[in-house]
């Protein structure tokens, strides 16, 4: 027998008794049944679900569906050898047996789940599932994607070794047991999450709500309460809060705190006639509760009715005098209505009776703020507030700073760091604010000051980059500004005063430099830039420029090469490079035609060669070359040379003379012949060369008949 099997069939829960009081809950039930004596292990879970989430208390639908499961995941295990699937239905029930039922449930089932938990155990050897608490907990994440909820739940809660995991594995599985509809428990597991995460409000609103729906009021409202404590008004709760009161209210009609409980729910709805209406009747049965004429006071506050407001608050001073919250209240309507000198002496009797009031000594705060300067202020905290000046005086320079007041906060960042150096926010906002007014000097270095105190502070190296930046940019701007006005020097001296240079200060000063037709120095600024910007291609262009307007030929074509291979499509480099092989070209030639005269010929042929090597059809290397060749009396190469040369310039008549010459000098006459008579036709000079022509166009008559 199988090692799964054998296991599974010693596991046999007996199913209690089932007497149903819920609709539909036994034809779900008997289905469940019925197809679990069949076989029908999936069928079988569905309806054992369905039962249970109608009455998720009946510990025989628990049973059924533990047994379906355990029936499911051994089949998988022995005959499909599914282990993944054998261990997701273990895992469910398993879920079933321990975390779903009651205590004394779980202590009759500790036998099954000791066998259950071995099968799962071997399945999971068999998949080499890793037991850490974070691949279970990333495990149930995936179960409860894929709508598993009872495995989800189950690795969940075995992932709860790891603490930082314990929030939300609570939480997760709270939530599944709200959807499985077992509410009892989901506050159990809610309740669990909230003692980890006391602050995490969205979970405690998922408390409260299911507080609510179980009727367990007052750990609902307390629930409620603490959270309006912590966030805005919320109208959902609010609600929740309104209906719970009318529901108390309706049991108690003469609770004189209920009632004030729901005026003040009414307030915060902003339900101002209502509210009014329940503290009334509250104060009525409890004349002696000053909290209601208070809340009162608040409400006309609140709608700006200060005088009203006054006088709830007067009625409780009456008897009162040393009451801080009315005393505080009525500071602030006093305030509210202009009564500065009033409010100040409410305020710092509240501070007497509770030196720790923090909303009173913000509002003298406040007020000194608006009475004194700067400077006296920074007095009288540090006089009167010694133990939170820093503090104090720190808020109130970031005020000033986000009102622009750049003087006033840096003089009161300056005294922060004298009553808190550790502040080290206080030195970043000084040097920002320093940067702001252009003194870029001290906020250097008040960062280097900060950079001696607080080794590797990002606050601190990114404000020293962005004030770099802009002391960077401020001497750019003026740069910019004399070279615009044509002031090209001054340009100069300051673009080489930003350091480190840049490929973009080095061009300015090289274009300057080229405005005042420097050629030399707007080259040797140009590479500089070159250099710090080794892959721009226009920078190599600007250099060739330079280059070609010297006439440095050599030079332009090697940095406009450099260019073209930097970008293949600059088509400036590739005019640039053109033309330079053309002035080459040019250049050869002019030697080329000095050599000649100078009779020089072999010389000549050499660079006549190199021209002729790139442009064939240069049309007057082809003459002079002819024309060498014909010293060297070799006339049939200075023919080729000479025909080339009148089809690249059909105007060159001269060439035609020189054809004939060298046919005549080779006996060919008839050729001989006929370019003597191209050449008259088209010489119109009447020199030596037409006489010659002529004569001999009649000396050779009759040899070509």
């Amino acid at each position: 027998m199988n090692k799964f099997l054998k296991i599974a069939c010693v596991l046999t829960l007996g199913l209690a008794s089932v007497t149903p009081c819920f609709a539909g809950f036994k034809e779900h039930f008997d289905l469940g049944q019925q197809y679990l004596s069949n076989y029908q292990y999936s069928g079988a879970i569905t309806e054992f679900k369905s039962a249970l989430k109608i009455n998720y208390l009946d510990n025989s639908a628990r049973i059924g569906l533990v047994n379906s499961y355990l029936a499911r995941g051994t089949y998988y295990a022995n005959n499909d050898k599914d282990y993944k699937k054998a261990a997701d239905d273990y895992r469910a029930a398993l879920f079933y047996l321990v975390y779903y039922p009651t205590a004394n449930q779980v202590k009759n089932s500790s036998q099954a789940i000791v066998q259950v938990t071995s099968n799962l155990n071997q399945c999971l050897n068999e998949i080499n599932f890793d037991t850490s608490a974070q691949n279970r907990f990333n495990t149930a994440k995936q179960l409860r994607a894929e709508g598993n909820f009872a495995a989800a739940a189950y690795e969940f809660n075995q992932a709860l070794s790891d603490t930082s995991l314990l929030k939300e594995s609570f939480q997760q599985t709270g939530d599944i047991m709200k959807l499985l509809g077992n509410d009892n428990k989901a506050v159990e597991f809610y309740r669990k999450a909230v003692s980890v995460a006391p602050n995490d409000i969205q979970l405690r609103l998922s408390y409260a709500n299911m507080l609510d729906k179980l009727g367990q009021e007052e750990a609902a409202v307390e629930e409620y309460n603490f959270i309006l404590s912590k966030t805005t008004d919320n109208k959902d709760i609010l609600y929740s809060l309104e209906r719970i009161y009318k529901r108390k209210l309706e049991d108690s009609p003469n609770d004189a705190s209920i009632t004030a409980n729901l005026g003040a729910i009414m307030q915060k709805e902003g339900n101002f006639d209502e509210a009014l209406r329940y503290y009334s009747k509250s104060e009525y049965l409890d004349p002696s509760n000053t909290n209601t004429r208070l809340n009162t006071g608040t409400l006309y506050q609140q709608k700006g009715d200060y005088k009203t407001a006054i006088a709830a608050y007067d009625s409780i001073l009456i008897t009162n005098p040393d009451n801080v919250q009315a005393n505080l209240y009525k500071a602030q309507s006093l305030s509210s209505m202009g009564d500065k000198k009033g409010a100040l002496e409410l305020y710092k009797k509240v501070m007497a009776l509770e030196p720790d009031n923090d909303a009173a000594r913000d509002s003298v705060i406040d007020m000194l703020k608006s009475t004194m300067t700067v400077a006296q202020f920074a007095d009288y905290v540090k006089k009167n507030n010694p133990d939170n000046a820093a503090d104090l005086l720190y808020s109130y320079a970031l005020d000033l700073h986000k009102q622009n007041k750049l003087s006033d906060a840096i003089n009161l960042y300056g005294e922060v760091i004298k009553l808190n150096s550790a502040n080290s926010e206080a030195y970043v906002n000084l040097a920002i604010a320093q940067g702001q007014e252009k003194n870029y000097g001290a906020a250097l270095e008040t960062l280097n000051a900060a950079k001696m105190k607080f080794s590797n502070n990002s606050q601190i190296a990114d404000a020293e980059k962005s004030i770099k930046a802009q002391a960077t940019d401020e001497k750019l701007e003026l740069a910019s500004n004399y070279y615009n006005n044509k002031d090209y020097q001054n340009a100069i001296n300051e673009y080489l005063k930003i350091t480190p240079a840049t490929a973009d200060t080095m061009l300015g000063v090289a274009s300057a430099y080229q405005n005042l037709n420097n050629t030399e120095k707007a080259i040797e600024y140009y590479k500089q830039a070159l250099n710090l910007a080794p892959t721009n291609s226009d920078i190599a262009f600007y250099i060739a420029s330079l280059y070609a307007d010297k006439e440095d030929m050599e030079n332009a074509k090697t940095f406009a090469e450099k260019s073209l291979a930097l970008n293949k499509t600059n088509k400036q480099a590739q005019d640039l490079l053109k033309s330079i092989a053309d002035n080459v070209e040019a250049q050869n030639l002019d030697k080329a035609i000095a050599l000649f005269d100078g009779e020089k010929y072999n010389e000549s042929l050499v660079l006549l060669n190199q021209i002729l090597s790139k442009n064939a059809k240069n049309t007057y290397a082809l003459y002079y070359r002819g024309m060498i060749y014909d010293t060297q009396k070799k006339y049939n190469e200075a023919i080729a040379d000479y025909k080339k040369a009148i089809l690249s310039n059909p105007d060159l008549a001269i060439v035609n003379y020189l054809i004939g010459v060298d046919y005549d000098m080779l006996e060919q006459y008839k050729n001989a012949m006929s370019y003597y008579k191209a050449f008259t036709a088209t010489y119109s000079e009447d020199d030596d060369y037409s006489k010659y022509a002529k004569t001999r166009i009649g000396e050779l008559a009759p040899y070509v008949k």
